[in-house]
């Protein structure tokens, strides 16, 4: 009996071994600006790995499939100017939801600016006129929620509007969208749950556009 008890325990201790999840380099490569083009195939992929070899060939064909070192320095740039111009407190720009939509959707600049008191106070901004693709970029996007003034007991709403020129052709439609940084928790958010379901479905097309743009011509 005590034969067959200690023969279980080695069973599931290597059953433990062989399926450790992946380590904190892999879970943080998971939050970071390259993973955000995973399709949400890919996604539901990445959540059955267990073990850092399978992540490392996971990323590894990731990114060979959007274009190797290409991608690689296109979304590291990005990035860096993401964390330039949105950081917010002690969270990177990469990892804001602004950041997230600049490196997916490209910069625009804020058509609105609004600046609430927490207690519900509401003062407006001045307007900033809409850049689009071709005008003021992501220097815009931060404006005055991390600039000079600013206080934690100050939320700052951020207008954004996307022509349809500069979205995936499936989509169809311009896009508004508002979010709201809160300096005072070193982080933003779309200002509504109807924004971030709008959001998923845009940043798939995306991720689904990125990875047939890479892929060779059929002869």
């Amino acid at each position: 009996m005590k034969r067959i008890a200690a023969a279980v325990v080695i069973l599931l201790v290597a059953t433990c071994l062989v399926a450790a999840p992946p380590s904190q380099k892999y879970k943080d490569w998971a939050r970071s600006p390259q993973a955000y083009f995973m399709t949400k195939a890919e996604q539901a992929q990445w959540s059955n790995l267990h073990t850092d070899t399978e992540a490392e060939q996971f990323v590894n064909d990731f990114v060979a499939k959007r274009g190797g070192d290409a991608f690689v320095k296109e979304v590291a740039q990005n990035a860096a100017q993401a964390d330039k111009y949105l950081t917010i407190g002690k969270t990177p720009g990469s990892l804001t939801a602004r950041g997230k939509m600049m490196i997916l959707l490209g910069p625009v600049a804020p058509a609105n600016v609004t600046k609430k008191k927490k207690a519900g106070d509401v003062q407006m901004g001045p307007g900033m006129p809409e850049g689009g693709m071709n005008g003021p970029t992501i220097g815009d996007m931060q404006s005055a929620a991390n600039g000079p003034g600013s206080s934690e007991y100050y939320t700052t709403e951020y207008t954004y509007t996307y022509p349809a020129a500069a979205l995936p052709a499936g989509y169809g439609k311009p896009l508004t969208v508002k979010v709201e940084v809160d300096p005072g928790k070193d982080k933003d958010r779309f200002s509504s749950l109807g924004a971030d379901r709008e959001m998923d479905k845009l940043y798939e097309m995306v991720a689904q556009a990125k990875l047939a743009a890479a892929k060779p011509a059929t002869p």
